[in-house]
């Protein structure tokens, strides 16, 4: 009776073990955007149409709101496999492949159509340098390397600032304003305003240094109005200036080693829906900053300027995109090629 008894419960623990199904693969991503944003809403959508296609197999875990430090320290836990990839501005993207920067040279891109024809065009030669960044003697390896899985861009930047209009270049540095980490388009635009001992500040601190009313503490920024809106920015500025200053780009990136790692069918579905996400996120995203703007516009003193302050600011954005090919920020070849796709 006892053998009886075994042998049925050896039976049933078998037919367990045959029916439980398989533990879902799990990608961790991480993001500066808080979950109740326009990004987050999105990353969502793309986290639900994975585990959608995959039949459950495949599973996104998103650490919103800089939870996993900002885009540096991201970047760095992906090195380090505590992350598989994310969602990155360029300050994130140039900590991989730091000629990147090229596609948000100041000055070079007036509006979304001319980024969009330059992108088109050397997007393979992004992609192409992506996969061996890291990788030892610049060779393609599975377990090196990044893989960018599709675009998600910021907005158009503007300058805003408290208390007082920034019309001219020579103004900023009454403004105490500051670049982000890693920021080389920061830096040299810094220089080229005579504000070069400017702070650097990382996202996650920027609200609360816009937000202090101290000696010292900057009154401008230069940044997308839906970023603006979104990180609680703007509510500290009460001027915006009309002129575009830039072009804020951003991608989906994944380690190569954890994609690689990955079943055949699922490397599929999160290759085709991070595609389509990057799709997304440039249509509502580039739609939504248009419409954050506005609403700024409607909130604040509007700083139109005219021709001779225009020339002014094309002068120094000229400065800051040659000191990018002088001082190796952005590769001889690569710059070339943008600026030529440019033209």
């Amino acid at each position: 009776m006892i053998r009886k008894m075994l042998v049925v419960a050896a039976a049933a623990a078998a037919t367990l073990a045959v029916s439980q199904p398989a533990a879902a693969e799990d990608v961790k991503l991480g993001t500066l955007a808080p979950k109740a944003s326009i990004w987050g809403a999105v990353f969502n959508a793309w986290a639900k149409a994975v585990e959608t296609e995959s039949n459950g197999a495949l599973k996104l875990t998103w650490y919103y709101n800089s939870t996993q430090g900002d885009e540096i320290a991201m970047i760095g836990k992906m090195r380090g496999g505590q992350l598989d990839g994310g969602a990155f501005t360029a300050t994130g993207l140039s900590q991989i492949y730091p000629s990147i920067i090229a596609l948000q040279m100041p000055g070079l891109f007036p509006d979304w159509a001319k980024l969009d024809k330059v992108r088109n065009s050397t997007s393979k030669m992004f992609s192409d340098a992506f996969a061996v960044a890291g990788c030892p003697g610049g060779t393609a390896a599975p377990t090196c390397g990044f893989k960018l899985m599709g675009t998600g861009d910021v907005g158009i930047a503007h300058i805003m600032s408290r208390d007082a209009a920034v019309r001219t270049p020579d103004q900023v540095k009454a403004m105490n304003p500051f670049s982000l980490p890693g920021d080389a388009i920061g830096k040299h635009f810094l220089r080229a305003v005579g504000a070069a001992g400017a702070k650097t500040i990382a996202v996650p601190a920027i609200l609360p240094a816009l937000s202090s009313r101290a000696e010292g503490a900057p009154r401008m920024i230069n940044t997308p109005a839906l970023a603006a809106e979104q990180l609680q920015w703007a509510s500290q500025l009460n001027h915006i200036n009309t002129n575009a200053s830039g072009i804020g780009i951003g991608a989906l990136v994944m380690t190569n080693k954890r994609f690689n790692e990955l079943p055949e069918d699922a490397r599929a579905v999160l290759k085709k829906t991070g595609q389509n996400t990057g799709q997304l996120l440039t249509t509502r995203i580039r739609a939504a900053d248009a419409a954050a703007f506005n609403r700024l516009k409607a909130s604040k003193t509007v700083v139109d300027l005219n021709d001779a302050e225009k020339a002014k600011w094309n002068a120094v954005f000229q400065q800051v995109r040659e000191a990018l090919k002088r001082e190796g920020d952005i590769k001889g070849d690569v710059y070339d090629a943008v600026v030529k796709a440019a033209q």
